[in-house]
């Protein structure tokens, strides 16, 4: 269980998304998770310009650094010790030895990200992403099947199969056919392991220096 669920940490690793932008997928959480999480501080953690960085390592830093619940945002590909090449690479992950979870914008961008629209896209998938992430770091598990909330979009739990699609196809089918609303069984998870919590007020904190970007 997560020590502090009350406040998370959002951590812009490089610069693919704008600080307005990352306000918005911080606003998200709290919505998706009203009455859990009331606090979200955003930072920027300068690192070195790479493609590609393990994921659990990754984690391994931000919880070295930041400490708490954390989500990292990274524009670099996560990679795994997975000797299959299609799973060596993934969208997002969680570590189970501490409450730090990652996602990767690399492969959430659509093409030609050359309007509103497609990069108001981009930021929806990276929102959907991190709600999946970090309900990990609250405990909930994948739907392998395709579970619908009451709203009749895809829980964020929903994992689906990634061999059936691809990872073009998996992101325009399973991203973008998930809502921000958790299905029955989610809600009731959370309701038993941390109780009933009224909504309250959320605030979003400016601790994020923003780069050039």
């Amino acid at each position: 269980m997560i020590k502090n669920i009350s406040k998370l940490n959002i951590v812009r690793i490089g610069s693919d998304i704008t600080y307005s932008s990352l306000k918005k997928i911080g606003s998200g959480i709290l919505e998706s998770f009203c009455g859990l999480i009331k606090e979200v501080d955003f930072s920027h953690h300068d690192s070195p310009v790479v493609e590609s960085i393990d994921a659990q390592l990754l984690t391994m830093i931000l919880d070295e650094e930041y400490a708490g619940h954390t989500l990292g945002i990274t524009d670099a590909d996560l990679k795994t010790e997975d000797d299959d090449e299609f799973y060596n690479s993934i969208l997002g992950g969680k570590n189970p030895k501490n409450d730090v979870a990652v996602v990767s914008t690399n492969k959430l961008t659509p093409q030609n990200l050359n309007t509103d629209r497609k990069y108001g896209l981009f930021i929806d998938r990276t929102l959907k992403v991190s709600l999946h992430e970090v309900g990990h770091n609250f405990g909930l598990t994948d739907h392998a099947s395709y579970r619908p909330a009451r709203n009749g979009l895809l829980c964020p739990m929903s994992r689906g199969e990634f061999n059936k699609f691809g990872y073009r196809g998996y992101v325009k089918v399973i991203i973008d056919g998930r809502g921000k609303n958790f299905c029955d069984e989610c809600i009731h998870f959370l309701k038993s392991v941390y109780g009933h919590r009224r909504p309250s007020k959320h605030f979003l904190k400016d601790a994020l220096v923003p780069s050039a970007h």
